[in-house]
């Protein structure tokens, strides 16, 4: 069983969609400050995380006040702060996933080499009326896809809890599978839990029910055979009875789930308690899997400490 020791970098909440599940957006509070930056990245170090998830609405460089803002710090555009930032991580010996919502090949291209992986939820394959237009499927599935030509380590899953069908899950599923099978590129993928939050509209729906899990777990392993399936324990209560069928529990961290606030990790000691008494060893990994570490994925910055991460591992 493997987890991620991770601290979260939000560069801004602001965002031009309004998704009725979202509590994660903000209209007009801008990019986070400078100083912000270097004290988050100091907490990561002290706090012992290898993982910064880097975060941002989706493409806040669109809006007015955010290009304005970018201009005025000196960036050429948004992109370019999120691989300054990443620099900076890489600098203080962490290694940094970006998930910055639907992306083209081209600005894939420009951030790889300054991410070990980067990821976007398809959340599902069946659109609801409230989406708003980057978050249907076919705006998400052409995001994943051009991850794929960009060859790019990711991370992609589905949402459940909010009113989807069983039906609709599996279809899901079986979609991600089949980019998966044309691309290579998914390392993993998410069963992720709604979980709504202060700023969300949409109310929660139906929860999986254990069988309903068993079911999409077992057809994953059967559609895409090697790929790790995860559950962040944080929002699933019943994480511990699935240990059986899991491979991962995402990034645990000691600060805050910015994504789901109120909903807070446990010490890391009672997961691995946890595991043990499932019969299972909790062993950390990167942000980046072993399955994706070679030069066909990463960068030459990051290949030679990415090996060097999990052969020390292995030893």
């Amino acid at each position: 069983m493997t987890y991620s020791r991770s601290i979260t970098l939000v560069l801004t909440h602001d965002c031009p969609w309004h998704c009725g599940y979202c509590g994660f957006r903000s209209d007009r509070e801008g990019l986070i400050a400078e100083g912000e930056i270097d004290r988050v990245l100091a907490e990561a170090v002290a706090g012992g995380a290898r993982e910064v998830l880097v975060l941002s609405g989706e493409r806040p460089g669109g809006m007015p006040h955010i290009a304005q803002e970018l201009a005025r710090r000196g960036y050429q555009d948004f992109w370019d702060m999120a691989g300054q930032v990443a620099e900076r991580c890489r600098s203080k010996g962490l290694f940094p996933h970006g998930n910055f919502g639907r992306m083209t090949e081209a600005e894939l291209r420009r951030l790889r080499p300054f991410y070990v992986s980067m990821g976007m939820m398809l959340e599902s394959v069946v659109d609801e009326p409230a989406m708003a237009p980057e978050k249907k499927a076919q705006g998400r599935i052409a995001g994943i896809e051009a991850a794929g030509r960009a060859r790019v380590p990711f991370t992609s899953g589905i949402l459940v809890g909010w009113g989807e069908s069983q039906d609709a899950r599996l279809r899901s599923l079986r979609l991600l599978a089949e980019l998966h099978a044309a691309y290579g590129h998914l390392q993993e993928i998410l069963i992720q839990r709604y979980v709504p939050n202060a700023g969300s509209s949409w109310p929660a729906g139906r929860i999986p029910a254990r069988e309903e899990y068993q079911e999409m777990f077992e057809a994953w392993r059967e559609w895409a055979p090697g790929v790790p399936v995860q559950i962040p324990p944080n929002l699933e209560p019943r994480w511990e009875s699935l240990l059986p069928w899991l491979d991962d529990l995402g990034g645990i961290s000691w600060t805050r789930d910015e994504v789901n606030p109120t909903r807070p990790w446990a010490e890391q000691r009672l997961y691995r308690e946890a595991c043990a008494r499932a019969g299972r060893d909790l062993v950390e990994r990167l942000p980046v899997y072993p399955s994706h570490q070679s030069a066909e994925w990463l960068d030459s910055r990051w290949e030679v400490l990415v090996r060097n991460f999990y052969q020390g591992a292995n030893s």
